[in-house]
């Protein structure tokens, strides 16, 4: 393996080869990710459930703050009906932070920068707005790629761009989140493997270079946090859409 690649750091490792039924449930650095993440989240929830108080303390008063903002998200963008759906929003909120913020620690692994785990969020919660709009609406759910008050001879170009747009949703919600965070990544890498050749060569060059990382290294802790609000958020505009006749 190459050090100096900047792909590495996205390499699925197996750690324990495992079989089941048939099925394989082998162990990678991947699913070590998705399950500390899953452990992670659960037990902040049951500390922060436990220690519940009227007067909150520090920890009590940021994960409020962080679920009072997911809540105005889906207040805002899904409206009234949406909010019953609230603690769905909040958890993958949640999960997709960690995914992003877990990349940064040294010698870990980003869950978000692989399509499958991105696009397979995406295409869940698509399936299950598109299950909803029917429950919710039934026929009238059709109306998503009808806009009203359209004059006759352009409904068939608007429903086909509708139609399409509709089923990309899907696609462009997984690969901007990949996208970013593989990107991101990738460049923090490039300028640390330039950091440790400039340390071999002339010392005093390195120094610019450290500061240069560490920017770089804050402003991907906004990205994470970034795309993770805006996974939500369309999240949240495309369950408005199942919950709401046009």
């Amino acid at each position: 393996m190459n050090l100096y690649n900047p792909f590495e750091q996205f390499e699925i490792i197996l750690i324990s080869k495992l079989k089941l039924f048939g099925f394989d449930i082998s162990l990678t650095n991947l699913t070590v990710v998705v399950l500390s993440t899953a452990f992670i989240i659960f037990t902040l929830n049951y500390i922060l459930d436990k220690g519940y108080n009227y007067i909150p303390h520090n920890w009590q008063i940021v994960m409020e703050a962080m679920y009072q903002f997911v809540f105005s998200i889906v207040s805002e963008q899904a409206g009234r009906k949406g909010i019953k759906y609230l603690p769905h929003l909040a958890t993958i909120f949640f999960i997709i932070l960690f995914y992003n913020l877990s990349g940064l620690a040294p010698f870990s692994f980003t869950a978000s920068s692989h399509l499958v785990i991105t696009f397979g969020l995406a295409l869940s919660y698509f399936i299950a707005w598109v299950i909803i709009g029917i429950k919710e609406l039934g026929p009238k759910f059709v109306y998503v790629f009808c806009p009203k008050n359209m004059p006759l001879w352009l409904l068939p170009l608007l429903i086909c761009v509708e139609f399409l747009s509709f089923f990309l949703r899907p696609i462009s919600l997984g690969l901007r989140l990949f996208a970013n965070m593989l990107a991101g990544h990738i460049l923090l890498h490039i300028l640390a493997g330039g950091c440790v050749y400039l340390l071999t060569k002339l010392f005093i060059l390195a120094i610019p270079a450290f500061a240069i990382i560490g920017a770089i290294g804050i402003l991907e802790l906004g990205i994470g946090f970034l795309q993770a609000y805006i996974f939500v958020i369309l999240l949240a505009i495309y369950l408005k859409d199942s919950l709401y006749s046009h």
